[in-house]
């Protein structure tokens, strides 16, 4: 293939990938936790939330800032979720018309 945007859209979609990948370990550390299955003391998991939160916590905030409170329930994953998939299909949509 010698089309050179392939490798540019390839990689923003592999980061993008990467980011859901992400949020997903921070969603099942954060069920563990609050099911006391693993001690948010010990020092692996510390980190492990702590990575997620700083990659994912400036995409949430703003999301969760504008959903309404659910009684204890955050949605912003959610969105987020179907957003980054929004994204990946306009971005491949995009990438068809460039390649034309």
């Amino acid at each position: 293939m010698n089309d050179p945007y392939y490798p540019i859209f390839w990689a923003i979609d592999q980061i993008l990938t990467l980011f859901l990948i992400v949020m997903m370990v921070r969603i099942v550390l954060s069920w563990m936790f609050a099911f006391q299955v693993i001690n948010p003391r010990h020092p692996i998991a510390w980190q492990a939330d702590r990575f997620t939160r700083a990659v994912t916590d400036p995409v949430m905030r703003p999301i969760q800032r504008a959903l309404p409170q659910m009684g204890g329930v955050d949605l912003s994953p959610l969105v987020i979720f179907i957003l980054v998939y929004v994204i990946q299909m306009y971005l491949w949509q995009l990438y068809v018309a460039l390649a034309r």
